[in-house]
């Protein structure tokens, strides 16, 4: 019997009365990992949001109690899959093209004519696009450098698009 099964009934009670939930505890340690690991924060206004999605875990996972889940996916010794299942949990992974409108708005109107403006000729300007899911928001940079390209001949981009989520 796999370790996540013997957790969930471990104690039979727990199933039969209203859903764990998650304490001020728990949240701070899922918080202390997300942090360190992936640089998100998760205050304790995101309680809710947190204990919803991993409730979604656990019940995959056959699991009653937020400590017996958290002790089996922050287990050293379980390996990585549970962990990347967690950190998958807690992101949002919404992606679309133009996605928050007043960032490029900013980009094309302010930013980038100040960065023209700063830079030698020919020099190469890199953008990073974290968290940029299948990557809409990495190819909307494009159509904006790209435009930006057209009107200077010697402007030259590259775009570094990365998403922590395997999904």
């Amino acid at each position: 019997m796999n370790r996540a099964r013997t957790l969930a009934h471990s104690d039979p009670a727990a199933s039969a009365e209203t859903p764990a939930q998650l304490s001020e505890a728990e949240l701070r340690r899922v918080a202390q990992f997300i942090g360190e690991h992936v640089g998100i924060q998760l205050p304790a206004a995101k309680r809710p949001l947190v204990s919803g999605r991993l409730r979604k875990r656990m019940q995959a996972l056959g699991i009653d109690r937020f400590s017996d889940y958290l002790d089996f996916a922050l287990d050293p010794d379980q390996g990585n899959a549970e962990r990347i299942e967690l950190i998958d949990a807690l992101t949002t992974n919404k992606t679309n093209f133009f996605r928050e409108p007043a960032h490029f708005d900013y980009l094309v109107n302010t930013a980038l004519p100040a960065i023209l403006a700063g830079r030698a000729p020919g020099a190469a300007f890199s953008v990073w696009s974290a968290g940029c899911s299948s990557g809409e928001e990495a190819y909307s940079l494009a159509m904006v450098l790209a435009e930006a390209e057209v009107a200077r001949r010697d402007f030259r981009f590259h775009i570094l698009a990365t998403d922590i989520s395997p999904s």
